[in-house]
């Protein structure tokens, strides 16, 4: 008996003991898991109950001058399925085919152990709600913000490209991109005891937003501009063409046009197609650039408009090299003529009365080899040798706009000067950015960039571009109500294959403005290469520049000149 007892006792001891130990050694873990690795385990907690996402804010919408939608975002669903969730495959396939959603039953399943299983993009508001409305087990929707433009090819490379994140690669979208694309907000996301989702109500990530661009760009101009142009980019089946609109006072960019385009919404085929010849590409604008020496020499009083200059009856010889006329004037002409011909020779005449350090200044004053500093990203400064390098025939070409390159912005820029009194103005894309003061990063205000010629002179070269219009080889570009002023150009194209001018290749422009003597819009058209015989600019550039500056005029309100009595008053005197 006494020794069954001890057994007993010895027994119940160990037990104890053993109880004893595994208590102590969980108090001992459970000190340990509170006190050493409690941060850790709240954090596992902490992931497994909440998600913190970096939400991008839908991006704000670009506006034309008038508050016309030209950009914006919409919210498109990917349909997903959960194939741990989804049983009935065939009824679901069933169901989706009715809204033209087709899915592979085996592509699902084989791809993987997966809750998210996407068959569906860029699907409406009102297709997911229907769909939804299905109530198919095993399928869900997620949104994302999808930039859209409701023009498509309207102001293409104005507006320029996204990429598929929503992050601008060109033009306003790119230059732009810190305002439209707005701040990162983070959400956060909590799952109930279920692994339900409960939003975090503090932040409604459908509200956020980016800034609104408002452009000085009007969307009928445009309009207008892109018809007209695009009529005679096909109709003369030209290499390239390009349009500007410009308020000449404020250096506002009202239209402004490349071709060849792309459409927008489409698929990017060629990167060139990106490329933005009114401020990227640089030609020689032969006759067009004849204002800039026949400013600079009344300016500086070197020439009188009542001075007669010898034509060398259509042939004067520089160097071993002969300038010709193609419109032939016998004996002399005042300046007025000249321009009104676009004689060569008179040009290189008034030029060398000029002389090369002059000429070279104002062809700088004038804008030209230099960046005007527009909204747009690929602005070219075209070319011009320094004046140090001129040889002894680089003023006679470069008077009459061969032997240095312009961009079709900087020319529109020049005209303006003479429009509106004198002023080089900064040209000016950007009205607005919706609520916030960014004058550090643009100026939406006019601003004058230096004053080039005086009033008088820039008064006396409207009305020597007027009557280039009225007189001479600008008939063509009259905008019907309208008195014009403007100046035609026909450049031959460089050919360095051959190491010369191209008989076959040339560059057709006009560039002018309407009112002729109180202007409100300068507007020039560039056609690059136009093909067939007659490939002038007073057939090819001239009538396109007449139908955008009559209908722009008109749509703009802009009175009509009285022209029945003005003519009246020029046959009185």
């Amino acid at each position: 008996m006494i020794n069954t007892k001890n057994r007993h006792d010895k027994r119940r001891k160990a037990i104890a003991a053993a109880v004893l130990f595994i208590f102590f050694a969980l108090f001992i873990r459970l000190v340990s898991i509170q006190i050493f690795k409690s941060s850790e385990i709240n954090y596992t907690v902490e992931k497994m109950v909440r998600r913190e996402t970096l939400e991008a804010p839908r991006r704000g919408d670009i506006l034309d001058a008038r508050g016309r939608t030209l950009a914006t975002s919409v919210k498109k669903y990917t349909l997903f399925i959960d194939p741990q969730s989804a049983k009935d495959y065939p009824e679901i396939k069933k169901v989706l085919l009715n809204y033209g959603i087709k899915i592979k039953q085996r592509a699902i399943e084989e791809f993987g152990d997966t809750a998210y299983f996407p068959v569906a993009f860029n699907i409406d508001d009102e297709t997911m709600r229907k769909i939804r409305n299905e109530k198919l087990t095993g399928i869900g929707f997620n949104w994302k913000y999808v930039r859209q433009y409701p023009e498509n090819r309207l102001l293409a490379h104005i507006l320029g490209v996204t990429d598929s994140d929503g992050i601008g690669l060109e033009g306003i979208e790119k230059v732009c991109e810190g305002y439209l694309s707005g701040d990162k907000v983070i959400t956060r996301q909590y799952r109930d005891g279920k692994g339900r989702i409960i939003n975090d109500k503090i932040v409604d990530k459908e509200k956020i937003q980016g800034l609104d661009v408002t452009l000085t760009i009007d969307k009928n101009v445009q309009f207008i501009a892109e018809q007209e142009l695009r009529k005679a980019f096909g109709g003369f089946k030209a290499l390239k063409a390009a349009c500007i609109v410009q308020n000449p006072k404020t250096g506002e960019i009202l239209a402004m046009v490349s071709f060849p385009d792309f459409d927008i919404s489409g698929k990017i085929k060629n990167v060139g197609e990106l490329r933005n010849a009114a401020i990227s590409d640089g030609f020689e604008p032969g006759s067009t650039f004849k204002i800039v020496a026949i400013a600079a020499a009344l300016e500086e009083s070197k020439i009188t408009l009542a001075e007669n200059f010898y034509l060398e009856n259509g042939k004067y010889k520089i160097y071993k090299h002969t300038i010709n006329d193609d419109h032939k004037l016998p004996g002399s002409a005042t300046a007025v003529k000249i321009m009104e011909q676009s004689s060569n020779i008179g040009l290189v005449k008034i030029a060398q009365k000029l002389g090369t350090p002059l000429f070279y200044e104002y062809i700088r004053k004038f804008g030209f080899n230099s960046l005007s500093g527009i909204d747009l990203p690929g602005e070219a400064r075209g070319l011009l040798s320094d004046k140090e390098k001129w040889d002894g025939l680089s003023l006679p070409s470069i008077s009459f706009g061969q032997s240095l390159n312009v961009t079709a912005l900087q020319l529109v820029n020049s005209y303006s000067v003479i429009a509106n009194g004198g002023v080089l103005m900064k040209p000016i894309l950007i009205k607005n950015i919706d609520k916030i003061d960014v004058k550090q990063d643009f100026e939406f205000a006019p601003k004058e960039v230096r004053r080039v010629i005086s009033e008088e002179t820039a008064a006396n070269l409207r009305k020597i571009l007027k009557s280039v219009v009225d007189n001479g080889t600008g008939k063509a570009a009259k905008a019907g109500g309208y008195t014009t002023a403007g100046k035609t150009g026909t450049a031959q194209k460089y050919d360095p294959s051959i190491k010369r001018y191209s008989s076959k290749n040339y560059i057709a422009s006009f560039c002018g403005f309407v009112p002729a003597e109180n202007p409100q819009i300068t507007v020039l058209v560039v056609i690059d290469s136009p093909k067939g015989s007659d490939y002038y600019a007073a057939s090819v550039a001239a009538p396109v520049f007449a139908k955008i500056a009559q209908r722009t005029a008109e749509y703009l309100n802009i009175p009509k000149d009285d022209l029945s009595v003005k003519n009246n008053d020029k046959r009185a005197k």
